[in-house]
């Protein structure tokens, strides 16, 4: 996340929004909380994320248009924009948010234009299918897969 307020709070354990579950899961793992496994960390540094990560799950809003029925695709956008400059190394980045056809193509193509490591940043799809209240229960127990790779 981009907000700084949200990261704080994530890395104490603590959930910004409703989702039963979400809490205990992240005091699980969240690394600095006694007793956690510590396989989970925040922050808002793309450098810090670049660096650190194998794997990059982009999971942003994909909202309707206003006064339109598309999707407005500037958060994935932004998002891609802002980390592929920090991919230095061979990476997988897979996107979440669920976007029209064609956009994983344009996507890969914008990776490999604007990460340093070129075509080794490798680019999936994975969208999610998750309702407001039952996240944890969704992930943990979809009721289908869908992957584009």
């Amino acid at each position: 996340d981009i907000v700084p307020e949200k990261i704080e709070l994530l890395s104490t354990g603590r959930v910004p929004m409703y989702e039963p579950g979400l809490e205990e899961m992240l005091q699980r793992h969240v690394a600095g909380i006694e007793g956690s496994t510590g396989r989970l960390r925040f922050t808002t540094s793309w450098e810090e994320v670049g660096e650190f990560g194998d794997v990059h799950f982009v999971c942003v809003n994909t909202p309707q248009k206003h006064g339109e029925y598309a999707c407005d695709m500037s958060y994935v956008d932004s998002a891609f924009d802002a980390l592929a400059p920090h991919l230095t190394r061979p990476v997988l980045v897979v996107g979440k948010s669920t976007v029209p056809v064609g956009s994983a193509a344009r996507l890969a193509a914008r990776l490999a234009e604007l990460a340093p490591v070129g075509a080794g940043a490798e680019l999936a799809w994975n969208p999610e299918f998750l309702r407001e209240g039952f996240a944890v229960q969704d992930t943990l127990h979809p009721d289908r897969i869908v992957v584009g790779v």
